[in-house]
């Protein structure tokens, strides 16, 4: 639903995108999908940081400490560098 949701958003939105963005990455985390969680946070944390939205960016690095006890996992490490730089 949150993915149906965020497709809906018109562009002036983005703020809202990236929270549910962000929340959708915490709830495949909780699922144990590591490779979609890592694919959808970066794509919050790559839109918070172009429109300037550090709370969502804050919710995104949140997630960062539960990423490393999966870094083998495909996509992971590509975030975990994302989110340090």
């Amino acid at each position: 639903m949150i993915t149906e949701g965020c497709a809906l958003l018109p562009p002036e939105r983005d703020k809202t995108r990236g929270v549910f963005l962000a929340y959708q990455a915490a709830s495949h985390l909780e699922l144990k999908e590591p490779e979609i969680a890592a694919r959808t946070a970066g794509e919050a944390l790559q839109l918070a940081r172009r429109i300037g939205a550090p709370r969502c960016e804050a919710l995104v690095q949140d997630l960062v400490p539960a990423f490393r006890h999966v870094q083998i996992a495909e996509g992971v490490e590509e975030f975990l560098a994302l989110a340090a730089g």
